[in-house]
């Protein structure tokens, strides 16, 4: 496979293009080029709700700040301290229907980003009706790190065409497409944009005994975690860098690591002592605050991660499987990491700079994972991994005698090499076309959810939804109602998940009891091995579902919820909602999701002492 020297027309090309001295500036061009789709994008989801914080009480409804917002939004303090996730008083939400009944009571959702922040801030002063000029803002940071990732390659890997190519493959990441598109995801890529300027100051310090860099280094650590804490994953090179490039005694290479360290331990305990954090948050975990539950998904997590950065199959099909086909799912994708290593590992045992990038990759997919298996998270980890499969791909065309000789692992090695480049090559180029034809079906559907009723009189009404199949995408409904200026309801309340099939008795004039058709109401149908309703479902929990059992209550403000019976794991299977005024009372508007006909239908109330099925899902 040995093509030094060839005068093949293309590879001729091709090397000089990946070894051009102007290529970080090519690339992050190029950045700017591909994300220009996303101009067209506008706001939606976490983009209103922040939307909402950032304008002044005046400009809003004052229902909305009724639901849970903070009431001097606007203000640069309550951006800094609450723009993240931008619900701040969850007694409020819960009572309004923003956060279902059944969150837990000790929730807490409260991330820092005040670098972050700071840049949603200025959209909101300079451009506050141009969400282009914000998305533009995003392009930018997407296009700085695209150059300051040439930059580092070539920095640790030579001006090679090795180099150029892990920057190429950077670039056209599929999975970077959604988290730049995403104005409100913003302060991941800051995050990386700042992780980067840590790892390349880091090397300055050490390679140069540079002492401004070792400040810089510090300087930028923070910025990163200021930005996002996905900017934690910034260790993972600083570690790296310890353990495989430094040289020097163990005590010595742990010493390099200290100013890290104390950045990170500094920044945590500002956070904590701020009230920052996340606990009781089924899509969160917090490794601080559940250590155990952390510890019991990290494998499966970071298989699914990894799987997915080196295969370019999105972790988040795992969402759309059948509960109890995920174990051997996530064994493929394992299956997939486990092959893919083997492979590279003869070649990491023999190069420095190949076994920094492993060790880079494998340490940042564990920050990575403490949020639920999602590609928008894995920016960190795909430095590593491109610079590992650039470097390995370089290998195998230039210094293939460094390599096992084996003839088996030769004819392995190859397929794996033009497997790598099929996938992450034109497969890439190729999602990202796929990725901005789906956005607008994806943003539609969204909006599809939100849009529960047209009501004439929607304003006056509580709005009560028996049995939503996806209560996560219900939160955003008042702050699209505020957007499209709409009227807001007075509430808007869903009594169950709806991805099972219910039996509704109304019990009395003001009650109605609900009782699963599965194990419990949490549960969702069996409907074949992939279904959008396992998606619904779990969106519907993503927030975390307490334990339930009978006779547990809960006073909404003129709804109290009872557990009137629950299964053995604590999961409620029959649930009494009673309500301050007659079922019948104009008041209320009845809606419930009919699956056959895939949206939201007015619901008849039964009279006393009469009940109604409510269908699940179907195959």
């Amino acid at each position: 496979m040995k093509t030094e020297g060839t005068g093949n027309p293309v590879w001729v090309f091709a090397r000089r293009f990946l070894e051009h001295r102007y290529l970080p500036a090519i690339l992050a061009a190029g950045a700017v080029v591909v994300m220009l789709p996303a101009l067209k994008t506008g706001l939606f989801a976490d983009d209103l709700v922040q939307r909402a914080v950032e304008l002044k009480p005046g400009q809003l409804p004052a229902r909305l700040h009724d639901a849970g917002l903070p009431p001097d939004s606007g203000s640069l303090d309550t951006v800094f301290r609450d723009l993240f996730p931008g619900i701040t008083r969850l007694g409020l939400a819960k009572n309004y229907g923003i956060l279902p009944w059944w969150a837990p009571d000790d929730l807490k959702l409260g991330l820092w980003r005040p670098l972050t922040a700071f840049t949603h801030w200025l959209d909101y002063r300079l451009f506050p009706d141009s969400p282009a000029l914000m998305h533009a803002q995003n392009i930018a940071w997407f296009a700085t790190t695209v150059l300051l990732v040439c930059v580092l390659y070539r920095k640790l890997m030579g001006r090679s065409w090795a180099a150029g190519l892990a920057a190429l493959l950077f670039l056209l990441d599929v999975f970077l497409y959604f988290p730049v598109m995403f104005v409100a995801n913003r302060g991941f890529i800051v995050s990386l944009c700042f992780g980067l300027l840590c790892l390349y100051e880091h090397h300055r310090w050490r390679s140069a005994k540079s002492r401004p860099g070792c400040v810089l280094s510090a300087l930028f650590l923070a910025l990163s975690l200021f930005a996002n804490e996905g900017g934690a994953s910034t260790l993972a090179f600083i570690l790296a860098y310890a353990l495989v490039l430094e040289p020097g005694s163990f005590r010595n290479r742990a010493l390099t690591v200290l100013p890290a360290i104390l950045v990170i331990v500094l920044w945590r305990t500002i956070y904590k002592l701020g009230g920052f954090g996340v606990f009781h948050v089924g899509l969160y975990i917090d490794p601080v605050n559940e250590p155990l539950a952390f510890a019991r998904v990290v494998v499966p997590r970071t298989f699914a991660l990894l799987g997915g950065q080196l295969s370019d199959v999105a972790p988040e099909l795992l969402f759309a499987i059948k509960p109890s086909l995920l174990p051997a799912v996530i064994a493929l994708y394992g299956l997939s990491v486990v092959m893919a290593l083997a492979i590279f590992l003869p070649w990491v045992r023999r190069d420095k700079i190949a076994a920094f990038w492993f060790t880079a990759m494998v340490l940042a997919v564990i920050p990575a994972a403490t949020v639920a298996p999602i590609s928008k998270n894995l920016g960190f980890v795909a430095v590593g991994a491109y610079g590992l499969i650039a470097g390995f791909i370089a290998a195998l065309f230039t210094r293939p005698n460094q390599l096992p000789g084996q003839v088996t692992y030769r004819i392995v090695a190859g397929i794996t090499c033009a497997l790598l480049l099929l996938i992450h090559i034109p497969g890439a180029i190729a999602g990202r076309i796929l990725m901005v034809e789906a956005t607008r079906p994806i943003l539609n559907a969204v909006r599809f959810f939100v849009n529960t009723d047209k009501s004439s009189n929607m304003e006056n009404e509580d709005v009560i939804i028996i049995n939503a199949p996806c209560t996560f995408t219900l939160a955003y409904t008042p702050f699209y109602k505020t957007y499209q200026q709409e009227p807001l309801p007075r509430t808007l309340r869903t009594l169950v998940p709806g991805c099972t099939g219910f039996d509704v008795q109304r019990t009395d004039g003001r009650t109605l009891v609900i009782r699963s058709r599965a194990s419990d109401i949490f549960a969702c149908d069996d409907v074949g091995p992939v279904h959008v309703a396992y998606v619904m479902n779990a969106c519907s929990v993503a927030i975390g579902v307490p334990g339930n059992q009978k006779g547990d209550r809960y006073d909404l403000g003129g709804l109290t919820v009872e557990v009137l019976d629950s299964n053995a794991a604590d999961m409620a299977t029959r649930v009494a909602f009673r309500f301050d005024r007659s079922l019948n009372s104009p008041d209320f508007h009845w809606l419930w999701w009919d699956w056959q006909n895939f949206a939201y239908e007015p619901f008849r109330m039964p009279a006393i002492g009469e009940s109604v099925t409510l269908a699940g899902p179907s195959r």
